[in-house]
Formats: C-alpha cells, sequence, structure tokens
C-alpha cells in the first residue's frame, strides 16, 4: 500500500539511477580534447608562418622598390692561414636581399633552409684567406659565392643579394 501512495505521489522509487552511456562520455570528455589539439596544431601553424615573415626586415631601394632582407645570424670563423702561417679570424654580419614578391613559402623556405646555409656559408668562409678580402674585387667575389652558394641551398627560391652589413677580420 505504501508503494500505491507513492506512485500515486508522483515518485518512482528511492533508488532511481541514472547510467549516461559510453558514446556520452566519449562525446563529452575526448571530443573536447581533440578539438583542442587540432585547434593548437593550426595555431602553431600559423604562428610558424608569421615567424618566417617576422624574420625579414623591409627597406625601400635607392629606386624605391620594396626588398625585404632576411638577416643571417653573426659568423664567427678561423679563416685559413695566410702565406705566413699567421691565422686570422672573421666576424660577420650578412643578409639575403630578396626583391619582387615575397610571400609567406618564400620566407618560410629560407627559414626552414637557414641550417643549410649557415652550414655551406660556415665552411666557405672557413676555406678563405685574409687576401681574399683584399680590394671591391676581392669582395665582390666573395659576395658572389655567397650568393651561388645561397640560392643553392634554397632552390627553386632564389635570393637576388647577398649583403655583408659588418664584416671584421683580426
Amino acid at each position: 500500500m505504501a508503494q500505491n501512495a507513492a506512485l500515486a505521489n508522483g515518485m518512482k522509487g528511492a533508488r532511481l539511477r541514472v547510467r549516461t552511456p559510453g558514446k556520452y562520455i566519449i562525446l563529452f570528455l575526448y571530443f573536447p580534447v581533440v578539438m583542442v589539439a587540432i585547434g593548437s596544431g593550426l595555431w602553431l601553424t600559423w604562428v610558424e608562418q608569421r615567424a618566417a615573415v617576422a624574420a625579414l626586415e623591409y627597406r625601400r631601394s635607392v629606386s624605391g622598390e620594396k626588398v625585404a632582407y632576411f638577416t643571417l645570424p653573426e659568423f664567427l670563423v678561423d679563416l685559413s692561414p695566410d702565406r705566413s702561417g699567421r691565422t686570422a679570424y672573421l666576424k660577420m654580419n650578412a643578409s639575403i636581399a630578396l626583391r619582387g614578391a615575397v610571400s609567406v613559402e618564400r620566407a618560410a623556405t629560407i627559414d626552414e633552409a637557414q641550417p643549410a646555409l649557415i652550414e655551406r656559408l660556415t665552411f666557405f668562409l672557413r676555406e678563405l684567406r685574409p687576401e681574399d678580402f683584399d680590394g671591391s674585387e676581392g669582395m665582390a667575389r666573395v659576395k658572389r659565392e655567397m650568393l651561388r652558394r645561397v640560392n643553392l641551398v634554397i632552390a627553386p627560391e632564389s635570393a637576388d643579394e647577398v649583403v655583408i652589413e659588418e664584416l671584421v677580420i683580426q
């Protein structure tokens, strides 16, 4: 009789247990985790592309053309011994000049190739002697060879010029 009175009042029992099916647990727990992982991956890709473009510095050339410069890290290498057997040290800051339309892909290509660029240029600079930097013709030869090596690394893209910003030989 007490049971009939409880049913009449709308109570279906004191121990009513509601179970959540497993698919709802997956939906409410794993789905948000997957969405956060996908979102963070997209965000990191976007940040990486912006970092590649941020590494470029834009300046106006003498002709008024917009030129992008990709700054390379400082080189500090020991040069080959000169004729007297004395070893000299080279400290150099250089940039790669890019003319024309500079896209995110072009900047990202150069940014990804930076370790190979540094390696090739370091080995090239270590082969040089202090006499190789004498005069304007010597500097032009060094810049041409550096540009050739840069273009080999970043192919199919190409750089227009290598700008030596600072050069100290001790």
